[in-house]
């Protein structure tokens, strides 16, 4: 099990803040930095957090497991949309691509305002293309590399 602990206070409630390109551990009760997490340490931490909360609906009450069932219901879809009851992922993402061509296009339509504007319009399309093709890959079911 991920476990870590503030230094300041010694709480074991913590969580994450994204800094820039860093994610952080912070302490919920003195607010102070714990470290700075990697890619694995940050997977950890979430799948520990989220084996905490069904481990405390297993040992609740009625009235308490449906709170949490709400809870994480809420964390479960930030947006609000119901994907079942919506467009499949398929869909969502092929719209997305159309929409990433479009943008592409719409932007090259425009001419550049100076040498700077150029390199920047050509950075912004070329990451926009990656971004496109990764999920054209996937979709293909191959790795999203770009």
């Amino acid at each position: 099990m991920y476990q870590n602990c503030c230094k300041k206070c010694g709480s074991v409630s913590l969580h994450t803040e994204v800094k820039g390109n860093n994610i952080g551990l912070y302490c919920d009760d003195c607010g102070s930095w714990v470290k700075w997490l990697g890619k694995d340490e940050l997977r950890a931490f979430e799948y520990s957090k989220k084996n905490h909360v069904l481990n405390q609906k297993k040992n609740s009450i009625p009235e308490e497991k449906q709170a949490i069932s709400k809870y994480v219901k809420s964390i479960s879809q930030p947006t609000g949309i119901n994907i079942l009851d919506e467009k499949s992922i398929i869909q969502r993402l092929n719209e997305f691509v159309e929409y990433l061509n479009r943008k592409i296009d719409s932007e090259y339509e425009k001419n550049p305002l100076s040498l700077e504007d150029a390199i920047r319009k050509n950075s912004y399309c070329l990451a926009l293309e990656q971004d496109k093709n990764a999920i054209l890959n996937i979709l293909n079911g191959h790795d999203f590399v770009i």
